[in-house]
């Protein structure tokens, strides 16, 4: 896998390239949990509008950035999570799309205060406080040149607290990288079967409205029947707000899902189920998952 000597300048335009990808990514390859379970368990891989994991929409991004600029990526991982890294003699550029940041993250070397790079920017969603005023969630990044660490910190308003909430946290070290990409199957199956794995769910960034919208199944205690399966999935709107199945808010956000992903309502609750029959039919015996929280953010 080629990467970029750290004694080189970034190709021109580079940085515009690395925008571009993405901003499509996120409109256009959105996180669906589901999509590798179709690839790995089931009849293959999901059209491309679908999506896919967190580490297939940074795999995403890598192969965009090659084709456009020819430079690749390297792709550092903290167990299930993987970005994609640029490194030059400057600094280095991180595209994690799952953490929905707008901006590519750039971290200049020169900018080290105390041995450490610092950024903050604006991420997916723009959420509305009881005000009026505007949310936008944030990602934090803390890059340490001298072991070349970066920790990631993901941040949501929340409207039922009325204050930002840490979501995901990440720390990425250089020495642990993909050397294979997209990775071998006996090291995926897997990482779809661990306990953190707690639900099936397609989260889109509408291209038209850039809102939030996503549609769950958890997957602990659920019944297994396909009916009762469907009455078991949920909705999140920009919001945060939690929808039934059957709500007429539950229709309206499934159907925002649905118009982002180029199909069908019913073909992506469909698509949803099937990756949760195939969850249940790999899982190992006794394996434990986490009660997915129903409540509202």
């Amino acid at each position: 896998m080629k990467t970029l000597n750290v004694a080189e300048t970034p190709p021109v335009g580079t940085a515009a390239i690395h925008g571009a990808v993405l901003d499509e990514v996120l409109t256009t390859f959105p996180y669906n949990s589901a999509s590798q379970f179709h690839e790995y368990f089931g009849s293959g891989p999901a059209p491309r509008g679908y999506g896919g994991s967190c580490a297939w929409q940074s795999f995403e991004a890598g192969r965009l950035v090659a084709e456009r600029a020819g430079v690749e990526a390297e792709y550092w991982i903290d167990g299930r999570h993987v970005a994609a890294v640029y490194r030059d003699a400057g600094g280095m550029t991180l595209l994690d799309p799952y953490l929905l940041h707008c901006p590519p993250l750039r971290l200049e070397r020169a900018d080290a205060v105390d041995g450490e790079v610092r950024l903050a920017v604006d991420a997916y969603p723009f959420r509305i406080r009881e005000d009026g005023s505007a949310a936008p969630s944030r990602v934090r990044v803390c890059w340490v040149p001298e072991d070349d660490s970066v920790r990631l910190d993901y941040l949501r308003f929340s409207p039922r607290r009325g204050h930002n909430v840490i979501s995901r946290t990440f720390t990425l070290r250089r020495e642990r990288q993909l050397t294979e990409v997209p990775p071998p199957a006996e090291w995926v199956r897997p990482q779809l079967l661990h306990p953190e794995q707690h639900s099936v769910s397609v989260r889109v960034v509408h291209p038209a409205t850039r809102e939030l919208a996503e549609i769950i199944l958890p997957l602990a205690g659920r019944p297994t029947g396909v009916v009762s399966d469907t009455e078991s999935m949920i909705t999140k709107n920009n919001q945060g707000a939690v929808a039934r199945h059957g709500a007429r808010a539950f229709h309206r956000d499934s159907e925002v899902v649905a118009d982002a992903v180029g199909s069908p309502r019913q073909d992506v609750v469909d698509f949803l189920l099937e990756a949760a029959a195939l969850h249940l039919a790999a899982a190992p015996a006794g394996l434990e998952t986490a009660a997915y929280s129903l409540e509202d953010e």
